[in-house]
């Protein structure tokens, strides 16, 4: 579904239709998975996973060259089980070169033709930026300091929100990058850093992470 709207839009040779794609998705999954009758809690998970489908179809698209796994164990961090990791950026070699922390949905529901606001999308829930905070820590302290920890998001907190205070006291320490999916230029951002990143000693085998000789 991801895909074919992406290609509908055009993402890849028209970025600026990153926003309309995300919206379009999240619409095609309402009526899908008939959200408009469903608990808060199902409309989240559904969403939770929309949005990481959307994630895997953006890079897809626009970084071609990237490599990303979707879901992955990492004992040393104490990602396991449903608390494993959203994502790993690997090498040709299967070499981890970045955690990436997925936390987005949608601002908005139509119901009925009705369009009925969300509240808290994102990263904008204070529970959700605590809860990618702590898998930061997570991964700095149980594998290395020098893994890179990103967060991709369907909205940043506003300044001045507590979401947005947590971030800037971990950003560039424990986090080292939160992306708005919808912004290129923060895409790019993300794909610079796992393009340098020095392959570690940790590599994805098999929905897991394990430890392999030195790089």
């Amino acid at each position: 579904m991801a895909r074919k709207i992406a290609k509908t839009l055009d993402i890849k040779r028209k970025p600026g239709n990153l926003r309309r794609f995300l919206n379009d998705v999240f619409d095609a999954v309402v009526s899908k998975f008939e959200l408009c009758k469903r608990s808060f809690q199902t409309r989240a998970t559904v969403y939770g996973e929309a949005f990481q489908a959307i994630f895997t179809v953006i890079l897809e698209e626009l970084f071609p060259d990237l490599k990303l796994i979707h879901g992955c164990e990492i004992e040393e961090a104490c990602l396991t089980g449903v608390g494993k990791a959203d994502f790993v950026a690997v090498d040709d070699k299967g070499r981890i070169l970045a955690v990436i922390e997925a936390k987005g949905s949608a601002d908005r529901i139509i119901c009925d033709g009705k369009v009925i606001e969300l509240p808290r999308p994102g990263l904008i829930r204070t529970d959700t930026t605590k809860k990618a905070i702590a898998n930061a820590a997570q991964v700095k302290y149980g594998i290395s300091m020098n893994m890179p920890y990103i967060i991709v998001t369907s909205h940043k907190p506003r300044p001045g929100s507590s979401s947005y205070c947590m971030l800037k006291l971990v950003e560039g320490k424990l986090v080292d990058l939160v992306v708005d999916v919808t912004k290129f230029d923060e895409l790019k951002q993300m794909a610079d850093i796992i393009r340098r990143t020095k392959p570690p000693n940790l590599a994805y085998r098999s929905g897991r992470a394990v430890k392999i000789g030195t790089p």
